[in-house]
């Protein structure tokens, strides 16, 4: 069963990584404790995580979403490609039968939707199978930690009629066709390909989302 602390802890982590919160909002441990129904306690630790993980940052009232530069961003980006294609790889090498399994679904699952939102939400455990099939727990934990930081910083917006889709199917199924054959080389070079496309992608959408602010 899980703690108060931890139960606390990845409600507001999935909080921060979907866009619950405006960019200036303050999460003061007294509210929430109230909001939850626990002590402050397991808040305070709550937040203490988050703050690690590099999602939030404290303040005098309590905590504040972590701001980045930049190059930050692009930092954050560099790393997660080079350890999402370490995990590409190892997984190609090291995957099971119901590993394979697991990724061929997600795949079919966003190739035969019509719907943008669900069709990323396939994308994204496709993503979390690939690491489940590397068997490698540090590689996972740090992935996992980036790309909440990169969720947080450069968050995804789909569009009705995203184009980017269908090129992010195409490298899902390249992706998954090296991890098939057993070609650790070839997985880690198109997991880097598709990920480049990925920042491409966000930055492009912050770059307009600043411009349109700018113009208010």
């Amino acid at each position: 069963m899980a703690s108060a602390r931890d139960t606390v802890y990845e409600t507001l982590r999935v909080r921060l990584t979907q866009g619950h919160y405006p960019p200036d909002a303050s999460l003061v441990p007294q509210a929430l404790s109230e909001e939850f129904s626990v002590s402050r306690t397991p808040v305070r630790e709550a937040l203490g995580l988050l703050e690690r993980d590099g999602l939030l940052v404290a303040t005098s009232r309590g905590f504040a979403l972590r701001r980045r530069s930049d190059e930050e961003v692009l930092e954050i980006f560099e790393v997660r490609a080079i350890l999402e294609s370490s995990a590409a790889e190892a997984a190609a090498l090291r995957r099971s039968p119901v590993d394979l399994a697991r990724l061929r679904d997600l795949v079919q699952r966003a190739r035969g939707s019509a719907d943008p939102a669900e069709a990323r939400i396939a994308f994204n455990g496709f993503h979390d199978a690939v690491r489940q099939a590397a068997h490698n727990e540090t590689i996972t934990g740090l992935i996992r930690t980036l790309t909440a930081q990169v969720k947080l910083a450069a968050p995804w917006h789909t569009e009705p009629d995203d184009a980017s889709l269908r090129r992010s199917l195409l490298d899902h199924e390249q992706v998954l066709a090296a991890i098939e054959d057993g070609d650790g080389e070839l997985a880690r070079t198109r997991m880097l390909e598709h990920l480049a496309h990925d920042r491409e992608n966000r930055i492009s959408q912050l770059v307009a989302r600043a411009a349109g602010g700018s113009d208010r």
